[in-house]
């Protein structure tokens, strides 16, 4: 919305999920594409071999922004993270609104905001899922689901951390603390099962 107005940008894909903080946008679309918005009709196509989706380990299915990282769940149950730093400078995105052709202008009565997008690379690197999680016997599950592997099926994004949540109830932590840090920071970092972190309840 600017000035009162309510505007739409227009991709080429609707999108499956969105995420947002004080920083930006990131949106995950029909065609398993990552788009991060920072400002109008700019927004960045976040590349990796890691997200190409040529396989379930590479395929997203939500995208989570928090004021640290960002974050994709996999159709495999992989959880992938990783930071994100336009290169662009303003001087280039004043260029491009300088050129009639690329120009993030709405046209007069319209309501839709022209996107001209541009590559990010970027390097996720996977936090592995707690490999000491223990049994729920009162989740009621079929023994079937009980036998299949454990995997995260839904995350959620605070302002320095993560939720999971897994196929068999286990709800997971990942929490980085009030420190801004680089992603080799957040390595070290690792997933803990919630009712063994009462510190953070």
């Amino acid at each position: 919305m600017q000035n009162g107005d309510l505007y739409t940008y227009f991709l080429w894909s609707p999108s499956l999920d969105f995420s947002c903080d004080g920083f930006g946008v990131v949106t995950l679309d029909t065609n398993y594409t990552i788009w991060y918005f920072q400002s109008w009709g700019r927004p960045y196509q976040l590349v990796s071999p890691l997200l190409d989706f040529s396989s379930p380990e590479t395929t997203p299915i939500q995208i989570k922004k928090s004021l640290q990282f960002f974050a994709a769940l996999m159709r495999s149950g992989d959880v992938y993270v990783w930071q994100a730093y336009p290169s662009h400078s303003k001087e280039a995105m004043v260029e491009l609104d300088m050129d009639e052709s690329t120009r993030a202008i709405v046209p007069d009565g319209g309501t839709v905001i022209p996107c001209h997008t541009q590559e990010m690379k970027v390097y996720p690197v996977k936090l592995p899922i707690p490999p000491d999680l223990p049994d729920l016997p009162m989740t009621a599950l079929p023994e079937e689901e009980c036998r299949k592997e454990t995997k995260f099926i839904k995350i959620a994004a605070f302002d320095h951390g993560l939720i999971g949540l897994t196929n068999k109830g286990h709800v997971c932590l990942f929490w980085v603390g009030l420190n801004q840090m680089s992603i080799d920071q957040l390595i070290p970092y690792t997933w803990h099962y919630v009712s063994e972190s009462p510190w953070m309840i």
